[in-house]
């Protein structure tokens, strides 16, 4: 009977060790899933921000490129009146 009691124990022993890994366990993959979920969070806000900036740069790509066409047409006018009035 005691040898059964001892052998009960150490069984016993050892599902409260698996009980215990098994909630570290789960621990851990609460605290991963976590972290991913934020990781994901940060990467869509970035994804906007990418998306913002992408955005305001052709904005203003376009503009310069409208800005540099407009002096060149108003340098060659002004040369042209020049010439016009020196004749």
């Amino acid at each position: 009977m005691d040898m059964d009691d001892t052998r009960l124990d150490r069984i016993e022993k050892k599902l409260d060790d698996v009980a215990i890994m098994g909630a570290r366990i789960e621990e851990r993959l609460k605290s991963s899933t976590s972290r991913i979920d934020r990781l994901e969070f940060r990467a869509d806000e970035q994804e906007d921000d990418l998306e913002e900036l992408k955005e305001s740069v052709s904005l203003q790509g376009n503009f310069i490129k409208n800005s540099e066409r407009f002096g060149w047409i108003l340098l060659t006018a002004i040369i042209s009146f020049i010439l016009y009035m020196g004749k």
